[in-house]
């Protein structure tokens, strides 16, 4: 096993479980939808999380492939991945029968759901750029027009979602931040 091999293995495997619990959260839902209004925003939310799971594993795997494998890379990689973790087992109530809606749930937890995720952004963005690039080349990386546009809009994105309570207003930014990964 290569020590790309070995990172990868740890690493994908807490963010398989954050794939997991966003996905077994959202099959209790469907299996009770007749006792819980499911509204439209924790499942934007959850397609937003799955897909920013899916970029940030798919661009990770890229990155990562000539890295030589240190503590230091294990500790940015726990630190995302269980940021990933925990903001995911919060997207779904664990009990349904405490919540009469899915909106009452969101309202109360979102903060910490894109909270977590822009924070799993930021760690891993700088983190993981540290690692595969030279000092020399880290700050023009990190402050690119490429780098600043993307920190900028997912900030804003999330941002917005965390501080406006207006359900309509962070739908829209849901599927603009969805539309972002898929077009």
């Amino acid at each position: 096993m290569s020590a790309f091999e070995f990172f990868f293995s740890f690493f994908g495997l807490i963010l398989g479980l954050s794939v997991a619990e966003v996905m077994t959260g959202f099959a209790r839902v469907l299996k009770r939808r007749n006792r819980i209004r499911m509204g439209y925003v924790t499942p934007l939310l959850a397609g937003l999380l799955l897909l920013d799971l899916a970029s940030f594993w798919s661009n990770t795997w890229g990155m990562m492939q000539q890295i030589q494998i240190s503590l230091h890379l294990l500790i940015v990689g726990v630190v995302v991945a269980g940021t990933y973790f925990l903001a995911a087992s919060l997207v779904f109530p664990d009990d349904l029968d405490e919540w009469n809606s899915l909106d009452a749930f969101y309202d109360t937890h979102k903060r910490w759901v894109v909270g977590g995720v822009w924070l799993a952004n930021m760690v891993s963005g700088i983190g993981f750029t540290a690692f595969v690039t030279t000092p020399d080349e880290f700050w023009p990386n990190m402050v690119s027009a490429d780098s600043l546009i993307t920190v900028a809009t997912f900030s804003a994105i999330m941002g917005g979602a965390a501080f406006i309570r207006d359900h309509r207003i962070n739908a829209a930014l849901f599927v603009v931040g969805m539309a972002l990964y898929l077009f």
